[in-house]
């Protein structure tokens, strides 16, 4: 028999159950699916963020009385300085000199493998303009 509360009706404690086994383990899947996405796809965002101050920073320098290869370079320096060692410069950097602006455009994808046959495509593209 339930226990009865004051009014007469069964008390909120007898009613509950708890989480269903179907429950707990749709949770953990998940709660790994988010984890694993994170650890997959976080060190991408993280290389771009770096990449991002790297050319933010090269207004430091004299760009426009530069040559290409000077710039890439600059460039190259602050990629081995950051640890950023597995981009190829030559295929991900555009570089347009102007008479009064220099610019900078960074294009490139990175295929990270998720689990069985899913594979995630990020790409990554943003210009830099430069006086």
């Amino acid at each position: 028999m339930r226990s009865r509360g004051i009014s007469g009706f069964a008390t909120a404690k007898s009613r509950s159950g708890g989480a269903s086994i179907a429950g707990i383990i749709l949770s953990l899947t998940g709660l790994v699916v988010v984890i694993t996405l994170a650890l997959r796809l976080g060190p991408h965002y993280l290389d771009w963020r770096t990449m991002n101050t790297i050319f933010e920073n090269l207004h430091r320098q004299p760009i426009q009385e530069m040559s290409k290869t000077k710039i890439r370079e600059a460039v190259a320096k602050g990629f081995r300085i950051n640890s950023l060692r597995d981009f190829d410069l030559k295929n991900m950097l555009d570089i347009e000199v102007e008479k009064d602006k220099t610019i900078l455009t960074v294009s490139y994808e990175q295929r990270e493998h998720i689990a069985m046959n899913i594979d995630v495509v990020l790409t990554f593209s943003k210009s830099y303009q430069y006086p």
